[in-house]
């Protein structure tokens, strides 16, 4: 399983997740028993304008197809060193097929693009994927790297009826006058079934969308 060291924690979100259930009610009779774990990964937490600068691929996008997970290898090095890796692990990862509203960030002209959740369903466990689990129809704004990964929750912004759902991070940069507060019971299924928290804070996508233009211009 992979885990990444020499990181500070992630920002904490404004809301708990629930990804077990939202998870849960995916999987097939052949999997309900599988073993179910969180996700271990630890990333460095980016204030907005941070992790715009260094996200590759800032995206609007429907999630259109999720694939099957795979397992990805990577190298372990015990001095730190990549190149004296004696060893790998694996953990899984699940390719998701985004359709493109729009680039925020990045030259891609495509119209489809693979994002690679950190998670997914093998045949011995469920690894959950932190931050909110993408399901076909969601709706949703990504910060990415080169090769189609994310940094962990606070990369993620579910869209629900034209509002973007913020975390802390955004908030701060944002300002709390500028935010709005929601029922979770008023977003859709797919977003609402992964949160435990009874409210939300979301401010409209595309005003959200201006900000982070702005910050790519500056």
């Amino acid at each position: 399983m992979k885990k990444k060291t020499s990181f500070l924690l992630i920002v904490c979100c404004i809301f708990v997740l629930t990804a077990i259930a939202g998870y849960a009610t995916g999987l097939k009779n052949n999997q309900k028993n599988l073993p179910i774990y969180e996700n271990t990964s630890v990333y460095p937490a980016f204030s907005l304008p941070q992790l715009t600068d260094t996200a590759t691929f800032i995206v609007e996008a429907e999630v259109v197809d999720t694939g099957d997970t795979i397992m990805k290898e990577v190298p372990v090095s015990l001095t730190e060193n990549l190149e004296d890796a004696t060893e790998s692990l694996s953990y899984p990862v699940t390719p998701i097929t985004l359709a493109i509203n729009s680039y925020i960030k990045g030259d891609n002209t495509g119209n489809k693009l693979i994002y690679y959740e950190e998670g997914g369903i093998t045949s011995e466990y469920v690894q959950l994927p932190d931050g909110y689990a993408m399901k076909e129809g969601m709706e949703v704004i990504l910060f990415l790297n080169p090769d189609g990964y994310c940094w962990g929750a606070q990369s993620i912004f579910p869209v629900s009826q034209e509002n973007v759902i913020l975390n802390n991070a955004a908030i701060e940069y944002i300002g709390k006058d500028n935010v709005s507060v929601l029922e979770t019971q008023t977003l859709d299924l797919d977003i609402k079934s992964q949160i435990d928290a009874k409210s939300i804070n979301v401010m409209p996508a595309c005003d959200f969308i201006s900000i982070i233009q702005s910050i790519v211009k500056n």
